[in-house]
């Protein structure tokens, strides 16, 4: 395969992997709330949280720093150092999981009682805390896999510790429901806990693996760093994106506060703000996040191949495979954004029955693309070791998206769109900055022509469904059928386009197939 396009190969067997757990993890909670209801929903959802955020700040950066330095040890031919820092990394995060799953078991009666102000957390709580374990080993894995430019790992692993956390959450739930709800949800959150332990043996099975296909008495070369300095490294490169993970769930939790709050300000009821930050938060912002499977999945994949030719300093080839992420990001982001924008009413209609989460859905359908934007360009500062300036940007992103929100939500006559646009303009902002210091680091000549050829292409398919939704209604085609019809038409009218206009070629296909140019 071509080496300068194989990351993309990788990018469609991680999308694939984040489609099938996004869809796995959004149909287990239909049987587990009709089994434990409102109640027992809301204590699964109070622990898992907590979970989730000490994950993040704890391993988030874990998988980026082992990718960035193991692809550029064997760049430099140190076959010896990469397999030392995967080895000390182990050690470190085998310590760091222990201590925090201790912390977190030791702190769950304080949490609880004190924090939550709901004794009843208690068990789901502490249940919980044994993943923070198996996920941080986990991380470790994914990243020395990733910095091998092997993605398959990292997918497998990720479904089947999917399903098998799924499949645990119901089957405990159901066993330990008759001794109590709370003993429910703890067996809810224990799922977590089986599905890294399962996900971590796959991955193991597949080191083992990876070890015998090596080639046998191949020397290890080593740059005399020792275990202390590559930690150090790792630490180094792994802090600034695990900080810059939390950046924006914090931003989330002030929104909650701060959008229902500045819409009451300007004469809405608590019921009636609670209900449009519903639609915000609830409805148009889930939409928002399906394109980004893909292009987070891009992302992962260009990180090590990024880190590789920024090691080489191979300038063509960093700068070929920097503009095609982009572009292949660019080819998702901007029909995604184009579709919702043009059909915000009916596809929220089509999908909650609810039209009227169309209204923030239009403005917050453009930050598809300044979304994309930001996730790309972080992952090539990250591929070339300096993630400490795209958490900068996130940092700056995440306050001007609470200055913009604040402001903009307290018009009346924009409201809860106000918040939406909020979002878009924090992150335009964040990307234009990201984009100024990756061109300043790698001297990339962003291809700006092609980019206006795929916006060209998205504008004709924006015209095709527009017109194809209207003759459907015109011929008296019920509204749910006319915008299923519309998409299809814009689908397919924009994957001609992409091949007449050579968006699309035969080289990304046979990238993607994972076949030789």
């Amino acid at each position: 395969m071509n080496q300068k396009k194989n990351f993309l190969q990788g990018a469609v067997i991680l999308s694939i992997a984040g489609i099938l757990s996004k869809i796995m993890g959004a149909l287990y909670r239909i049987p587990l709330a009709r089994l434990i209801g409102d109640q027992g929903m809301g204590l699964y959802q109070m622990a898992y949280p907590i979970y989730t955020t000490i994950l993040a700040l704890a391993t988030a950066g874990v998988p980026v720093a082992i990718s960035v330095l193991v692809s550029r040890k064997e760049t430099q031919g140190l076959t010896g150092d990469s397999k030392k820092l995967f080895r000390v990394s182990l050690a470190v995060l085998f310590v760091v999981g222990i201590i925090l799953s201790i912390v977190v078991m030791q702190s769950a009666h304080f949490i609880a009682n004190s924090i939550l102000k709901q004794p009843l957390a208690y068990y789901p709580i502490l249940a919980v805390a044994p993943a923070i374990f198996f996920a941080g080993l986990m991380s470790v894995f994914r990243g020395y896999f990733q910095g091998k430019q092997s993605m398959m790992p990292t997918a497998v692993s990720q479904v089947i510790e999917q399903l098998f956390r799924v499949t645990a959450v119901l089957i405990l739930a159901v066993m330990l429901f008759p001794r109590g709800l709370e003993y429910a949800a703890a067996g809810a959150t224990f799922g977590a806990v089986v599905g890294g332990l399962v996900g971590l043996i796959v991955l193991c099975i597949y080191y083992l693996w990876f070890r015998k296909t090596e080639r046998p008495g191949q020397s290890l070369i080593y740059s005399g760093a020792n275990s202390a300095e590559l930690a150090k490294e790792m630490v180094r490169l792994a802090v600034p994106v695990s900080l810059g993970a939390v950046v924006l769930p914090l931003v989330q939790m002030l929104d909650a506060v701060i959008v229902p709050g500045r819409l009451m300000s300007i004469g809405y009821s608590t019921a009636e703000a609670t209900a449009l930050y519903g639609q915000l938060s609830g409805m148009a912002a889930v939409l928002i996040s399906l394109p980004t499977i893909f292009t987070i999945s891009i992302s992962t994949s260009l990180v090590p191949a990024v880190a590789e030719a920024f090691a080489k300093r191979d300038k063509q080839t960093l700068n070929e495979r920097l503009n095609y992420a982009f572009r292949a990001g660019m080819i998702i982001a901007l029909p995604c954004a184009a579709g919702l924008f043009i059909l915000a009413t009916q596809i929220s209609d089509l999908l909650y029955a609810a039209p009227e989460a169309g209204i923030p859905l239009e403005p917050l359908a453009f930050s598809c693309i300044t979304l994309a934007a930001f996730q790309l360009s972080s992952a090539g500062l990250q591929g070339m070791g300096r993630p400490e300036i795209a958490m900068k940007n996130l940092l700056v992103t995440g306050i001007l998206k609470v200055i913009f929100n604040y402001t903009l939500t307290g018009v009346p006559a924009l409201n809860v769109q106000g918040a939406a646009i909020g979002t878009v303009l924090a992150f335009l902002v964040g990307s234009l900055l990201n984009l100024y210091y990756l061109r300043k680091i790698s001297g990339i000549s962003y291809e700006i022509g092609r980019l206006l050829k795929i916006t060209a292409v998205t504008i004709l398919m924006a015209l095709s469904v527009i017109y194809s939704y209207q003759f459907c209604v015109g011929m008296d085609i019920r509204s749910h059928m006319s915008t299923v019809i519309a998409i299809l038409v814009g689908v397919g009218v924009y994957g001609l386009l992409l091949l007449l206009f050579r968006e699309l070629d035969m080289n990304m296909i046979k990238g993607l197939m994972g076949k030789n140019d």
